[in-house]
């Protein structure tokens, strides 16, 4: 964001941003700490005597960022960034990965160490491997038992309870069978993927008249390899958004820019290119996509393939998901789980599948709403039938309308990866039938190619090119009374497989 003010700590964004750190942090660091979006938790040993685990930060050499029950306190309120962790994976949820909010590392089991140290677990990762995955285990009473895979084997990450000094109540995986020294309670914190200020404030009253523009894009900038914006880093990404604006007096009356498929680390640099384009303040906020994980009732951020190369060296990009820019007025905003499929056999394979989200945030004194989603694809292992993307569409309605206070303004889009009501394309040549998914938001909403085609009204151009074919899967909504002045799709392909749509609305 451009400007400095007085609720940087409330309004920071969930991005790979640089912090200001205390003395304390500053000493432990080797790279700048994340705010990472996603559920975040603090782990409460049950054999520790209900001690929380903290990473030790100002440890130095072989200890440094251990993992330690150490914490005592009455209410999660006393908790501080070395209690405070959130939740990754990075193979769909088979396991799960903690990251440290003290330092913005990920915990390690030490496979390598020996003597009373050996498979010590320290917050020091600074990628997602082997090292730094963890199976979860819901016992009985509602504990988690966590498991890592070590030299020798599985092993339960223990509370070393019975150490004395410096060793006391230090974690590492050593056990075969789970006892109270291997139960752990998952506290939820909540989310980094919102304000904390508390509900939507009040819109403007009466509502100003407003001409803006909206973009919308899937940038395709994580796993498809076939797009040119595979493992591509922010900066790079940041530019082919601000180009994607057109000129820079084009660029000025944007207010909103709907972004799917990138990461975390992206959202920085996107932020600044956006601001070098308009010459004006911008917040880019980012809501992960998740996945249940295996064994438990919690959902871990999705995580970004990492960039560079293994000669070159792997440079993690965080957690997977969607992001929406809106200029730095913005002064709340939330994400939403949307209804997802359930991780089920498919074929006889367990399969696990995609949590999906979506994102608002809002200028008052414009009264403006703007809100992002991703849904589920129509691929056989997600949503082959469209319910669950019926009932995605029918919450972002409810988000949109039954949410929202009186007097905002909304506009909404995506990648909601199904075909137009009235798409001419036949359903059995399309994996992203069916053709109802997006009838309600037609009835209620103005779409910006709506009324192109007096044949075809709930059509428009083609967003996303298949082999053999092209079809629309890309949507910006305005509300019934607003005026839809331009709509452009901009058949741009090669770096990501959709093509960028962008609206002109009035109010």
């Amino acid at each position: 964001m451009k400007r400095i003010s007085s609720r940087w700590a409330a309004l920071c964004t969930a991005v790979f941003a640089v912090i200001s750190l205390s003395a304390v942090q500053a000493h432990a660091e080797a790279r700048p700490v994340p705010v990472t979006a996603g559920d975040k938790y603090a782990l409460r040993s049950v054999g520790g005597g209900g001690l929380y685990v903290s990473a030790e930060v100002t440890n130095t050499g072989d200890v440094e960022g251990m993992l330690r029950a150490r914490k005592s306190a009455s209410s999660v309120a006393e908790l501080g960034s070395w209690e405070k962790f959130t939740l990754h994976t990075d193979d769909k949820g088979w396991t799960a990965t903690l990251r440290s909010e003290a330092n913005g590392n990920y915990v390690t089991t030490e496979r390598n160490d020996t003597g009373s140290h050996k498979n010590l677990l320290r917050a020091r990762g600074t990628n997602v491997g082997e090292w730094e995955k963890l199976h979860l285990e819901r016992q009985s009473d509602g504990t988690y038992a966590l498991k890592a895979w070590t030299n020798d084997g599985y092993k339960y990450v223990t509370a070393e309870m019975q150490d004395a000094g410096s060793d006391n109540g230090l974690l590492r995986a050593r056990a075969d069978t789970v006892g109270s020294w291997q139960k752990f309670e998952l506290v939820f914190l909540g989310e980094e993927n919102a304000s904390d200020e508390g509900g939507r404030p009040a819109p403007a009253s009466p509502a100003p008249a407003d001409d803006f523009r909206v973009m919308s894009w899937n940038v395709c900038a994580n796993s498809n390899d076939k797009c040119g914006n595979f493992r591509v880093e922010g900066a790079d990404l940041g530019s082919q958004i601000a180009a994607r604006l057109g000129t820079d007096a084009e660029a000025k009356p944007y207010r909103a820019v709907f972004l799917q498929e990138l990461c975390e680390s992206h959202v920085k640099a996107i932020e600044q290119a956006l601001e070098t384009k308009t010459d004006t303040g911008w917040d880019v906020r980012f809501a992960p996509i998740k996945y249940t994980v295996d064994g438990s009732t919690v959902k871990a951020a999705k995580t970004c393939h990492n960039a560079g190369s293994e000669a070159s060296g792997w440079k993690d990009r965080g957690s997977y998901g969607i992001a929406l820019a809106v200029p730095d007025s913005n002064v709340w905003y939330t994400s939403y789980d949307l209804p997802s499929p359930e991780n089920a056999t498919i074929g006889g394979t367990w399969t696990r599948r995609e949590q999906r989200t979506a994102l608002c945030a809002v200028l008052p004194a414009q009264a403006l709403q703007f809100c992002a989603a991703h849904f589920s694809s129509g691929v056989v292992a997600e949503d082959p039938d469209g319910k669950k993307r019926r009932e995605q569409a029918a919450k972002l309605q409810e988000i949109v309308h039954a949410y929202t206070p009186a007097g905002y303004r909304t506009v909404y889009g995506g990648d909601f990866n199904s075909v137009p009501p009235d798409s001419v394309l036949p359903p059995a040549e399309s994996p992203d039938k069916p053709l109802d998914v997006m009838t309600s938001a037609y009835a209620a909403d103005t779409e910006c190619d709506e009324g192109e085609s007096a044949l075809q009204p709930r059509d428009g151009k083609d967003t996303k090119p298949l082999d053999g074919r092209s079809i629309k899967i890309d949507y910006l909504f305005g509300p019934s009374s607003a005026t839809v002045s331009a709509c452009d799709v901009q058949p741009i392909a090669g770096q990501s497989d959709h093509y960028p749509i962008k609206a002109r609305f009035r109010f």
